[in-house]
């Protein structure tokens, strides 16, 4: 039949991943590390130094360590910051880890913030 390459090869292409996703679960994985790691790839979540605070445009620049969920290396970036998120207790040179979604834009934004041990 036709279609059976496909079904062949539809396993190895979802176990690779992709940068847009991450890597997901090989089909063999157990359902909990299946849905921890698809959680992960919905929500990455990144630790670094907070450089800059702009509040009035609420944006942040970070450097950050790899973002393995977006196979993303180590940089510094600007970051716009979700509404639910207050600011005011963030300090510049703070450790931090921050969790990312997609903003309406299709960017990432971060949603959560926290001080990193």
């Amino acid at each position: 039949m036709k279609l059976n390459w496909i079904c062949k090869l539809a396993p190895a292409l979802i176990a690779g991943g992709s940068a847009a996703f991450g890597a997901l679960p090989s089909a063999g994985a157990a359902p909990d590390a299946a849905r921890l790691a698809f959680a992960q790839a919905e929500k990455p979540t990144g630790e670094g130094t907070l450089n800059t605070i702009d509040a009035a445009a609420r944006r942040l620049n970070i450097t950050h360590g790899p973002v393995a969920a977006l196979n993303w290396p180590g940089m510094t970036m600007d970051f716009a910051v979700g509404p639910t998120v207050d600011l005011t207790s963030l300090k510049a040179g703070s450790k931090i880890r921050f969790t990312l979604s997609r903003g309406a834009d299709g960017m990432f934004v971060i949603d959560r913030i926290e001080p990193a041990d």
